[in-house]
């Protein structure tokens, strides 16, 4: 898939951009198609091809990361063809399981960044 077939995405504050680029790369299959790097050799920003969505993942600066992510409703959700080998990974990769919530009964990933995710299998033809 191109960078231009992207869907566009969120863009993700966390506190250690690299930390979260290879979570993402190793459980949900990301690609990097961009990353900037400080002289220093840490990320400040990386553009990547997550499920189909082009995501924005940058390193929040400041005292910490904002509103402590934990605290956050966004859920990201991308489509994966095994979504239990997606669970076992990040879980592996030290994610959280949390309780479904709404009406979807998808069980929700916790990173460790603290952002919310759920992968759900490919939709079926009505």
């Amino acid at each position: 898939m191109s960078a231009q077939s992207q869907r566009p995405g969120p863009h993700l504050t966390v506190s250690d951009t690299a930390e979260a680029i290879a979570f993402y790369t190793d459980v949900f299959d990301a690609v990097a198609l961009q990353r900037e790097c400080l002289p220093d050799g840490r990320v400040l920003h990386a553009e990547l091809a997550v499920g189909g969505h082009h995501v924005t993942v940058s390193e929040w600066w400041e005292a910490g990361p904002p509103a402590a992510a934990e605290g956050r409703d966004d859920v990201l959700t991308i489509e994966r063809t095994d979504p239990e080998a997606v669970l076992r990974r990040a879980l592996a990769a030290g994610a959280r399981v949390e309780p479904a919530a709404g009406p979807s009964h998808q069980p929700m990933l916790r990173d460790p960044a603290g952002l919310c995710w759920t992968v759900v299998g490919p939709r079926r033809p009505a």
